[in-house]
């Protein structure tokens, strides 16, 4: 006779296999032989799960969504930010459906009660974005709209999914299809008009002058390190900066000591799902870094102390570094058992070469201004006194120089290595074409004659 502890387990271990197995293939097409030849167990143990195949599929299809339910639920406990739990849980729905294959979903359909159960799913799913919506109206973080609208409409959508109408009119699985439904939620409802739009926190000072944008972290207490509201802030500002067409130029700031000691470990450890909060937290500080990277405008950044982990990868991003020479730059992900992210793996080969990014990564080496302007990572080494001056002074300069040809320079430079040489010199030439016909190009081209006639006493010939 089995153990007591055994005989409790056995049937959720069989569960778990079926729910694997539904997951990959779907239920229809087995009988209860079948299922017995593939778990290699006994109709029995089949049997302690339910009573028959029709009530194990349901049992599987329940347990499915009620394991996946809690797990979506830690991922929205796990997210301090109002703002961000509803986009969690409509990512997090998805993640869970990443495994269902288009057999399974299509049986579910088909089977009317495995079918209720998910409809019974989709209906709470609907009424949880209904009260998410609800509780971010209510702090202020989401704009003012009719929840149970958004819920209906939610649910609409979520019901298109299940039918597979959605698929067919875009080609997207589960997966996919809550995705997009995140990103469109989350946008219509944090976007706000422009009289009321906001774009900095209290982490971060967000200010526009003489065509300079200047983005300065503003936690010096934690080193400027990143997170959630920081790096949702710095994604806002980026994109507020791209969408302003009096920027010229950003200029990229920390307050205090260091300019920025990467993603806040603190917050990480801290956190109840460890995994699902870094990753929204890698995930949101991408959004600020991918910002950064299509801006159509230079941008510099001013680095004294520490450039850590996400904090190097705002300064690989930037075009123009200046350093003081207190900085120093490494990617300290081993020192967390971490692996590199905000781009470091993709950037830092590009500036400073293969042999030199895997020593930075691999030793966790640190870097000092002197070395990093050595290596590449810097263009100038300045007092630290001195330095954000020198920086604002650098940004300005830039501003003043000519628009748009110093943003579309910067977007050709950056956009190379993922060009062939043919690709390249027929962009240059369409660039370079475009802009020959802007005003700005016209006035200094006739500036630029104009001092080569008077230098040569006449026409040039």
């Amino acid at each position: 006779m089995p153990s007591p502890d055994r005989s409790r387990t056995r049937p959720e271990e069989t569960l778990a296999q079926l729910r694997e197995l539904f997951l990959a293939e779907g239920f229809a097409s087995f009988n209860i032989g079948d299922l017995a030849e593939r778990l290699r167990c006994s109709r029995t143990t089949l049997y302690a799960v339910a009573p028959s195949k029709e009530q194990i599929v349901v049992a599987v299809v329940r347990s499915f969504f009620k394991t996946a339910t809690e797990r979506i639920e830690a991922r929205v406990a796990a997210s301090g930010d109002p703002a961000r739990q509803l986009a969690v849980y409509l990512e997090a729905v998805a993640a869970e459906l990443q495994p269902a294959s288009a057999a399974f979903l299509a049986d579910v359909a088909a089977f009317g009660p495995a079918n209720e159960v998910y409809q019974e799913n989709t209906r709470f799913a609907a009424e949880r974005v209904r009260s998410l919506v609800a509780e971010g109206v209510r702090a202020g973080v989401l704009r003012s709209v009719h929840a149970p609208f958004v819920g209906a409409a939610v649910a609409e959508v979520m019901n298109s999914i299940q039918r597979g109408a959605l698929q067919s009119a875009t080609g997207f699985d589960a997966a996919q299809a809550y995705r997009h439904l995140a990103d469109l939620v989350l946008a219509g409802l944090t976007t706000a008009p422009a009289d009321e739009r906001t774009v900095t926190g209290g982490a971060l000072r967000y200010e526009v002058a003489g065509g300079v944008a200047t983005i300065e972290l503003d936690r010096p207490e934690h080193s400027n390190a990143l997170d959630l509201p920081t790096a949702r802030a710095l994604g806002d500002a980026v994109e507020a900066a791209a969408a302003d067409p009096g920027v010229r130029c950003v200029l990229l700031l920390g307050r205090g000591r260091n300019f920025c000691a990467g993603g806040d470990v603190t917050a990480m450890h801290g956190a109840a799902d460890r995994a699902g909060y870094v990753l929204e937290l890698a995930t949101t500080a991408h959004r600020a870094v991918l910002a950064l990277a299509g801006l159509e405008v230079p941008v510099v950044a001013a680095v004294q102390g520490a450039a850590a982990g996400a904090g190097l990868a705002l300064t690989l991003v930037a075009d123009v570094v200046l350093a003081g020479e207190s900085a120093t730059f490494l990617t300290a992900y081993a020192q967390a058992g971490l692996t590199p992210d905000c781009g470091t793996s993709w950037l830092l080969p590009q500036v400073v070469g293969l042999r030199r990014a895997l020593t930075l990564t691999l030793t966790d080496r640190r870097l000092t201004a002197a070395e990093a302007a050595d290596w590449g990572l810097v263009t100038g080494v300045h007092p630290d006194d001195e330095l954000t001056e020198a920086a604002r002074q650098a940004a300005a300069r830039i501003a003043a120089g000519p628009f748009p040809a110093l943003g579309r320079t910067r977007r050709l430079l950056r956009d190379a290595p993922a060009r062939s040489l043919a690709d390249q010199l027929g962009v240059e030439a369409a660039t370079i074409a475009e802009a020959a016909a802007s005003a700005a190009a016209g006035a200094r081209l006739d500036a630029f004659v104009n001092g080569k006639r008077k230098e040569k006493g006449g026409n040039p010939r």
